[in-house]
């Protein structure tokens, strides 16, 4: 249990640095949109099925699918509601989608807290989920349009803690902000904070990036 706490500690001083860098700078934008491709995973009990990579545990079904921004761009304008991530195609493309699939198949409670999940590459500080708050400063002072901007993203997105009920499925993206440089970087997708009734479990997704176009 010690351990346990040493590590949340840990993550939580990792994630207060990252905020504090942020907020001291402006983040630095990459020379061109990016995706992510899913790398074949080895781990027991992980599996990569149509471009998602999925791992299958006693009572889950938890897959991780990186989404193409202009994808999502395109949704949102079939849809009419405000995009959250910026007004136009290019705007989205300074973010990273990976859609989550959370398949509760046991008889207990399936939670999720997505402001544990973090996107890690080696040597460099976890790059953390963005959240509603994040993105609503597009909006101004205009009080409506935050509140518009808030529900598309909330629609599409994990923002708080996430409850799949036994034999429910939910899928949302998790969205982070591209980070700087070129491709083929590898990155790994952690979800750290899982809860399955009463047990605590984590899972990791290897994912590389790649020009978006």
């Amino acid at each position: 249990m010690a351990n346990c706490l040493d590590d949340r500690r840990f993550l939580g001083l990792a994630l207060a640095v990252a905020l504090a860098g942020a907020c001291a700078t402006p983040a630095a934008t990459p020379k061109g949109p990016l995706l992510l491709h899913p790398v074949p995973p080895v781990a027991k009990g992980y599996s990569l099925v149509q471009g998602a990579i999925v791992y299958a545990g006693s009572g889950v079904t938890i897959s991780a699918r990186p989404w193409d921004y202009r994808l999502v761009a395109q949704e949102l304008a079939r849809s009419g509601e405000p995009n959250p991530f910026g007004a136009s195609e290019e705007a989205t493309g300074r973010f990273l989608f990976i859609r989550v699939r959370l398949e509760n198949r046991s008889a207990r409670t399936l939670v999720f807290n997505p402001l544990r999940a973090t996107l890690v590459q080696e040597g460099e500080t976890p790059i953390i989920p963005v959240e509603n708050g994040d993105l609503v400063a597009f909006a101004g002072e205009d009080i409506v349009a935050a509140e518009a901007l808030a529900r598309t993203f909330r629609r599409l997105s994990f923002d708080l803690t996430a409850t799949v009920p036994a034999g429910g499925t939910l899928e949302r993206y998790l969205v982070f902000r591209a980070p700087d440089g070129g491709p083929k970087k590898l990155l790994e997708l952690r979800l750290d904070d899982l809860w399955l009734g009463p047990t605590a479990f984590d899972l990791r997704f290897p994912f590389e990036l790649f020009p978006g176009k």
